[in-house]
């Protein structure tokens, strides 16, 4: 049900209630008075009526007597005329004609003749009389409304004075309101008016220290306390803008706001026609000073550097802190390449300066990638992006390069998305499958184990190779997922062989040096091994030798993987930082000489020795060697002759996916399958 709601304003309530307090009390009055007047006249009206009968019987006592009809006539004309008097009819009656009747009438002037008495007149008789013979009968009729229209006329004059009072009473009482109440209400609207909207002149003075002035002042101590509080707020806004939009370390412009600065400037000068580049500068060997001198020394160095970019170009260009040692600059305008070139340049001339950090010289230089309006891009992102691409590409190059953006850098990026995004739902949809190489005794050909190799059926390219998709995984960060996945596909493909009662030996899986960097590694091979009931000695893990040169938790690792028992092998031994001591401290059971040193045996000698080398290192420290990539029968004769153990390659078989595998397992003769 709704509701009808009549909003007044002050004014119109104060008027109105002025209104009914003057109106309704005179009204009363009026009606009081014309009561009071009707009942006290009432009387003397009809007094007053048979008054002017008596008087007009008497009079015509001696005209009818002597038959005067002049005198007659002029009684009834003056009776006639009296105020209330409608009529008159007047029946003489002659003693001595008693058949004779003489009738006198007369009608006020202003009703129409012939209706005595007029209808709703109020009439009086009364016989004329001398010595008590009867010389007629007078009849006078009055007007009914004679008391109604003389009250009606006093009532409007009562009225009239009435409304004057009222007038100056409502006159008086609505001055006083509008200047002691209406008038200052105005101004206490007027004032809060401009508190809301911060005017300065919102302060206002009050002569009449009534209750309105009181909130009068009161307001001014609001308003003076509002503008101190917004004073605050406003410079806490700015401080929290400030740092919204800045890099609190070294006070340059953030992305956030180099955005803004940039989307600005592209625009500007994709209308004008301008030039306009955006630079990408990460620093070289920041890690190193942060890492040797301190983070305080790394907030230093990168204050310095901030002023130095700064420094190197113009006002009406842009600096930026673009996250950790990297920046970006905004050359609006640079006018021709070769002036671009000389800014790129004395950019890197002030950023290879030396500077003292801690009390000692410390060495930074800028790797810079440049993109450029509208050659590479026209949105500010698409720019950063590119020049982003530009300087890691020059930075593959060496320290204190630049490159420019060039479009196939783009499209090697793209790839490099297509294929992160293809893995996640090669692991989402089971794409991944495992393939197995055996390893064979040199000797005797005895099958020991074998190698698990990923490969990754892809539903349009068939079957992809590991290092097709491999570096791809480790930089995307699924490595880790995908390594999780080999280690559980390997246990419960050995739990099936067991199941099957096939003599498959050891199997090795090769896990990523990433790897190393996840603690829960230990847990994970430890719960896949006792979820699909595989003994220690049926499961080798394969690191590089990267993982041996890491930090000490991959080592601890490694060594805790042992402690559950398994095998460790070094895989591609003599490719990377060898370290003898990291050998003797973790002993694993078997390395691997890496293909490359294979390929070319036994006719090269330096192969050769490399090989003899790496066999008399093993076999001084009890470490049996894997020959993996062997692919004649002269590399095998010639292993076999050098020492190495164990043999691994296309002469011995190619890998093949489990089903595979399991026939070539079946279709070997009968040998001791060692562990």
């Amino acid at each position: 049900m709704s509701v009808l709601r009549v909003t007044l304003s002050i004014r119109t309530t104060l008027v109105l209630a002025v209104l009914v307090a003057v109106i309704a009390p005179l009204a009363i009055w009026l009606t009081v008075q014309q009561n009071l007047f009707r009942s006290a006249f009432q009387p003397l009206v009809v007094e007053n009526r048979q008054a002017q009968l008596n008087l007009a019987v008497s009079a015509l006592v001696e005209p009818l007597w002597t038959l005067n009809e002049t005198g007659i006539t002029a009684v009834l004309d003056r009776t006639v005329a009296q105020p209330g008097v409608l009529s008159l009819r007047l029946e003489e009656t002659r003693p001595t004609d008693d058949s004779h009747l003489v009738v006198h009438q007369r009608v006020r002037a202003d009703l129409p003749p012939g209706t005595v008495p007029p209808p709703g007149a109020v009439c009086l008789q009364a016989p004329v009389l001398r010595e008590g013979q009867s010389l007629g009968e007078l009849q006078v009729c009055y007007d009914p409304d004679q008391l109604d229209r003389a009250m009606a006329s006093r009532r409007w004059e009562l009225f009239k004075l009435a409304a004057l009072q009222a007038a100056m009473a409502a006159l008086l009482v609505m001055g006083v309101l509008y200047h002691r109440l209406i008038r200052p209400l105005d101004r206490l609207k007027a004032q809060a008016s401009r508190i809301a909207l911060r005017g300065e002149e919102a302060t206002m003075s009050w002569r009449h220290m009534d209750e309105i002035g009181e909130l009068g002042e009161h307001l001014n101590d609001v308003h003076r306390q509002l503008h101190t509080l917004f004073g605050q707020i406003e410079r806490q806004q700015q401080a929290l803008e400030k740092l919204a939009l800045h890099d609190h370390l070294t006070g340059l412009p953030n992305r956030l706001l180099f955005r803004e600065l940039a989307q600005a400037a592209c625009a500007t000068a994709l209308r004008d026609g301008h030039a306009l580049a955006v630079l990408f500068i990460d620093l070289d060997r920041f890690k190193v000073v942060n890492d040797t001198l301190g983070h305080s020394a790394g907030d230093a160095l990168l204050k310095t550097i901030a002023q130095r970019l700064s420094s190197s170009v113009r006002a009406s260009d842009a600096v930026c802190r673009h996250s950790g040692d990297e920046f970006l600059l905004l050359l609006q305008d640079y006018g021709s390449l070769e002036q671009l070139m000389q800014t790129v340049e004395r950019i890197q001339r002030e950023v290879a300066r030396p500077m003292m950090l801690e009390g000692r010289e410390a060495h930074v230089t800028a790797s810079i990638g440049i993109a450029l309006l509208p050659d590479d891009a026209r949105e500010p992102d698409e720019l950063v992006r590119h020049a982003d691409l530009a300087m890691y590409e020059a930075k593959k190059a060496g320290s204190n390069g630049h490159g420019f953006y060039r479009a196939e850098l783009n499209q090697r990026v793209q790839a490099q998305m297509e294929v992160e995004r293809e893995l996640r739902e090669a692991l989402a949809r089971d794409e991944f499958e495992l393939h197995f190489q055996p390893q064979i005794g040199a000797a005797r050909g005895e099958l020991l184990g074998c190698e698990a190799l990923i490969r990754w059926r892809h539903p349009q390219r068939g079957l992809v190779p590991p290092l097709s998709f491999i570096p791809a995984a480790e930089q995307a960060g699924l490595i880790g997922e995908i390594g999780v996945w080999v280690v559980r596909a390997a246990c419960a493909q050995i739990a099936r062989w067991k199941a099957e009662g096939l003599a498959f030996g050891c199997v090795a899986v090769n896990l990523s040096a990433n790897e190393f960097r996840d603690s829960a590694l230990v847990d994970t091979v430890r719960d896949a091994m006792q979820q699909h009931g595989v003994r220690p000695d049926e499961f080798e893990i394969e690191i590089t030798e990267t993982v041996l040169m890491t930090e000490a938790a991959a080592l601890r690792i490694v060594a805790d993987l042992q402690a559950l028992g398994i095998s460790i092998a070094v895989d591609d031994f003599g490719t990377g930082y060898s370290s003898l001591a990291y050998l003797k401290r973790l002993r694993p059971r078997t390395i691997k000489i890496d293909r490359g040193f294979l390929k070319d045996l036994p006719e090269d000698e330096e192969d050769r020795v490399v090989v003899e080398a790496i066999v008399g290192i093993a076999q001084a420290l009890g470490i049996e060697v894997v020959a993996e990539g062997v692919e004649t029968e002269a590399q095998r004769d010639y292993l076999c002759g050098a020492g190495c153990h164990i043999l691994q390659g296309y002469l011995i078989a190619r890998p093949a996916d489990a089903q595979q595998y399991a026939q070539w397992l079946a279709a070997r003769p009968p040998d001791i399958v060692s562990a």
